[in-house]
């Protein structure tokens, strides 16, 4: 039975828990004396990460930047746990963002948001940036999940957890795929600012179309890669393509802006992404610039109504997540280097024989039915690789694994996807755990075969992933 902690500190009173991971747990709290409303993180166990956090947020909170969600109070103290107190207990209290996350909106729009509403929210969003980057402060996993929305569907940046200082020489390998810069992934310097910029782009990109503008920012993406060859047409021909019918398409002079601003925005090198207010100052934002008071008010009255509209579908698919049955859980609070060199990076040079690591990972977001899943892709499989390959299954229905057995020749052209790639006796495992972070994980592990034969399967099946997605 889960522990159920009463109040903090004698302050404030614990109405509900909200989410937990790998160090912390958030907390719905209100203030005993005053009856406000806050969102409290307890720490589970001591962490460097935790304490710099706590720096960084008071740091900000001078400032008290309407986009960001901004500290309230922070100490150590006791937590009454069932009439038992534990000593030392640390904790944050925050503003609470009421609406939830921008990423639970966002995936009700089959297109994303008007234009309109898209510089709107994305002009804000920028200001709570400016603000951490003009105290040198680099927010490091800038994501929809980590903006959360108030009462009046304001955008807040929130989760300062991975935030550093002396942001222009990092080392650090942390951030979330899908929106780390590329220097992220390699074992050099980077700027924490210029990497923000990155993430900003992703984001940018998502509130204006709903889609992600690549998987991972190496050359083995089939999207990025023609970012890092400098070729934007092809790039975009293969995006267009996919926003056939999309609304935006016919406003010609505002989507060349958005590509332009976009393609400095994600560039390969940060020294040629646009400053914060470079962005803001961009012509792609100059139809905001230009808006006075009672035009920008009544924006806002339109994104309020909008976000209330597609709101019941939102509180709808939460309820149908916090039903469901858990799964088995992994703790995915890591940074990008510290679960997997680069990610599922299939360029890797493979250690050859049976040992040496095998192991990658998908971060799959959104409403997702697990069982289901994994049974459309085990079917998936089965039916690309026919006669190539067998599907263990396992007593657990989240976990099965693929066994190749059929010995072909080799394709010599490693960019397509093929079956004729396949090796004999190759055997990987495939398995879903739920993140304690939101979302799930899409596990792939060696069990048995050449590496080098592991890597090769692994670019078809991710290729099937996909496609059910």
């Amino acid at each position: 039975m889960e522990d159920v902690w009463e109040n903090i500190d004698k302050k404030y009173d614990i109405i509900e828990k909200k989410g937990s991971g790998a160090t912390s747990i958030v907390y719905l709290v209100k203030d005993s004396t005053t009856k406000k409303i806050y969102a409290a993180k307890i720490l589970k166990k001591q962490s460097i990460c935790f304490n710099d956090e706590i720096k960084i947020l008071n740091a900000l909170k001078e400032a008290q930047n309407p986009y960001i969600l901004n500290l309230i109070n922070n100490g150590t103290g006791n937590v009454v746990l069932k009439d038992k107190e534990f000593k030392e207990k640390q904790y944050i209290i925050l503003e609470y963002a009421s609406k939830g996350s921008l990423f639970n909106y966002i995936q009700q729009f089959k297109q994303g948001l008007k234009k309109e509403y898209a510089k709107v929210i994305f002009a804000k969003i920028l200001r709570g940036v400016l603000c951490c980057h003009d105290k040198g402060i680099s927010h490091k996993d800038l994501k929809l999940n980590n903006i959360l929305l108030d009462e009046n569907f304001n955008p807040k940046i929130a989760d300062f957890g991975f935030a550093t200082f002396n942001s222009k020489k990092l080392g650090d390998r942390r951030g979330t795929p899908g929106y780390a810069a590329p220097e992220i992934y390699s074992n050099k310097l980077y700027d924490g600012l210029k990497a923000d910029i990155f993430s900003l782009g992703v984001i940018l990109f998502k509130l204006y179309t709903r889609k992600s503008p690549l998987e991972v920012p190496l050359k083995i993406d089939k999207f990025y890669k023609y970012i890092i060859n400098k070729n934007y047409p092809k790039y975009w021909e293969i995006v267009t393509d996919s926003l056939e019918g999309h609304e935006k398409l016919k406003d010609l002079k505002d989507f060349e802006n958005f590509k332009d601003l976009f393609n400095k925005m994600i560039s390969d090198s940060p020294e040629n992404r646009p400053t914060i207010i470079e962005i803001l100052e961009s012509e792609w934002m100059k139809e905001f610039r230009v808006l006075n008071e009672d035009q920008l008010k009544k924006l806002e009255e339109e994104i309020i109504q909008e976000f209330l509209r597609v709101e019941p579908k939102v509180i709808e698919v939460l309820k149908l997540k916090a039903k469901s049955k858990p799964i088995e859980s992994l703790e995915f609070d890591k940074g990008i280097g510290d679960i997997n060199k680069e990610y599922f990076d299939l360029s890797l040079k493979p250690k050859y024989g049976k040992t040496g690591l095998g192991i990658n990972f998908i971060k799959i977001e959104g409403d997702l039915s697990p069982a289901n899943f994994m049974n459309n892709l085990a079917n998936k499989i089965d039916q690309e690789l026919k006669n190539k390959c067998k599907i263990k299954e396992s007593n657990k229905a989240l976990k099965f694994n693929i066994k190749f057995e059929v010995e072909l020749e080799d394709e010599e052209d490693d960019e397509e996807i093929d079956v004729n790639i396949l090796k004999k006796d190759c055997i990987i495992q495939c398995k879903l755990y739920q993140s304690l972070k939101g979302g799930h994980i899409l596990k792939f592990s060696k069990k048995d075969g050449y590496l080098e034969d592991y890597y090769k399967n692994l670019k078809i099946i991710i290729s099937l992933v996909k496609e059910i997605l």
